[in-house]
Formats: structure tokens, C-alpha cells, sequence
């Protein structure tokens, strides 16, 4: 699975629903994201930041609200390829503890220099797939 799809998912769901546009319709922008996740505003996105956000998408997108995302509601989050990944006990459908996952383990690819928190050039770094070094 690719890292820039966490951020690249997490930026397009909150941005549009704040600015009440569609997912299709709307250009993600990775500063935008980021500033909308880094709450506290010190400059970077921590474990708690990222998982309010994660959990915060994972619950917008099981719009049945069965506690579970089905390939479905995963797809709309532009997570097409990643249904078999993040179902890990194949049970059919995605918990929130598997969605978290699957995005810490993204979190822990993007954050680069290892320090546990995801700075600004990280995360436009995996949004226009390059790697930091």
C-alpha cells in the first residue's frame, strides 16, 4: 500500500466536507490537510492528532453505521486496492482497530527521520511521492 494514501485520504475528507464539496470535485492540498490536523499548531502532527483525524474519517465513511467499513465505504476513501490489506482477520469488512492499523503503519513509513511525529515536509513529501532522506 502506498504512503501517500493515508494523507492524501485524511486531507481529501476533511477538506471537502468543510468546505461542503464533493471528494471528486475538490484538489487535495497537503498543507491544508496538515494544518487541519496539527490542532495544537506546534508545527507538527503527533500519534493523538493522527489518530483523532483517522478515527474521525473512519466514522464519517461507514455511513451505514455499522462500526465497520465494507469495500464500499473504503473505496470512497480512496482506498480501492487496500480492502484486502486492511481486513486483516478477512472477515469481510474493516474495524476501526484494523483501519488504525494500517494508517499508523503509514504514519511510521512517512515519518521519515524516525522522530514519531510527521512534520509539514514530510507529508508533502509522500503526497508527491517522493521519500525524505
Amino acid at each position: 500500500m502506498q504512503t501517500t494514501t493515508l494523507i492524501l485520504t485524511a486531507g481529501l475528507v476533511l477538506a471537502c466536507s468543510a468546505a461542503g464539496t464533493d471528494a471528486q470535485g475538490s484538489k487535495y492540498d497537503p498543507r491544508v490537510a496538515f494544518a487541519e490536523t496539527d490542532v495544537n499548531v506546534d508545527g507538527v502532527i503527533d500519534h493523538a492528532e493522527f489518530q483523532e483525524r483517522i478515527t474521525y474519517i473512519f466514522y464519517r465513511a461507514d455511513t451505514n453505521k455499522d462500526g465497520y467499513l465494507d469495500a464500499v465505504e473504503l473505496k470512497q476513501l480512496g482506498f480501492p486496492e487496500a480492502f484486502s490489506d486492511d481486513d486483516k482477520n478477512k472477515d469481510g469488512r474493516v474495524s476501526l482497530r484494523e483501519f488504525l492499523c494500517v494508517r499508523f503503519h503509514d504514519f511510521d513509513v512517512t515519518d521519515t527521520n524516525h522522530d514519531g511525529v510527521l512534520e509539514l515536509d514530510e507529508v508533502v513529501a509522500a503526497s508527491e511521492g517522493r521519500t525524505q532522506k
